[in-house]
């Protein structure tokens, strides 16, 4: 993970076990998730009139800072909601590269350090939660007990972690989770956008497909509708379609923030 710019020179730095989901939910919903200033932009992961949501199931492992500091190593889970190809509109007060870019509606965490540095630091909208994980399921309930969504796995065939090289569905994956980040200051309200780098090591990450259902009690974030996804049984796994859900292992780096006056401009 060289660094893409000086910003990086300074990170929060872990081992992550990421279980993702890629939705493909109608675009005038997605665009409900984006507060004023966002708009979404063209891809082409999902079909026409839909926009790719990515939802995430983390355990981080031994996060800590590059420098040295008093913020004790951590280790927590964390749920988050991402919208990439997200783009700076032309009537925002924040000048700078348009993206593409991945804002993150919201984030729950069971870590209160992890908490309040995202949200007043990095400008994520993070809150607190509690997540109870178990061989194949992961559950995100808030403080006071609802379930807010709960995320259940299979995996009959056992497949091996392989190189994300191998898998070739998870390479459109890759390239939304390489997008630079977009965040709101201050403290995830705005008005003012900020971007950092939540990179991954590709040359050394390791992906395997996972067949899960997703349940979601409550609206918790608007635009994003509770329900079951699938409908029905379970979803298909990343060896069979972009859309298809996985669990990445990778070592994980987040740069300080920086403006998007100096993003490096992206096809």
């Amino acid at each position: 993970m060289t660094p893409s710019n000086p910003f990086a020179a300074i990170n929060l730095n872990g081992n992550g076990t990421m279980r993702g989901v890629t939705l493909a939910l109608p675009a005038d919903h997605v665009l409900d998730l984006l507060p004023a200033g966002l708009e979404l932009g063209e891809q082409q992961v999902t079909p026409a009139g839909t926009h790719p949501v990515i939802l995430f199931f983390h355990d981080m492992f031994r996060a800590q800072m590059s420098i040295p500091t008093l913020l004790p190593n951590m280790t927590y889970h964390e749920h988050s909601v991402g919208v990439p190809f997200a783009y700076i509109s032309k009537g925002s007060i924040t000048a700078g590269v348009p993206g593409p870019y991945y804002f993150m509606p919201k984030l729950y965490l069971d870590n209160l350090w992890a908490t309040l540095g995202g949200l007043f630091f990095w400008g994520f909208a993070k809150q607190m939660a509690s997540v109870e994980v178990t061989a194949t399921s992961y559950t995100v309930n808030t403080m006071g007990g609802q379930r807010l969504t709960s995320l259940a796995w299979k995996n009959p065939k056992k497949p091996e972690f392989r190189a994300i090289a191998e898998v070739k569905h998870f390479e459109p994956v890759r390239q939304m989770l390489t997008q630079p980040i977009i965040s709101m200051l201050p403290a995830a309200m705005g008005p003012f956008f900020i971007l950092s780098d939540f990179d991954k090591d590709w040359r050394t990450a390791t992906v395997r497909p996972l067949e899960t259902t997703l349940e979601v009690d409550v609206e918790y974030i608007p635009g994003y509708p509770g329900g079951r996804y699938p409908g029905t049984g379970f979803s298909r796994g990343i060896d069979v379609s972009v859309l298809g859900s996985y669990e990445l292992r990778a070592p994980w780096r987040l740069s300080l923030p920086y403006p998007p006056l100096l993003a490096a401009r992206r096809a």
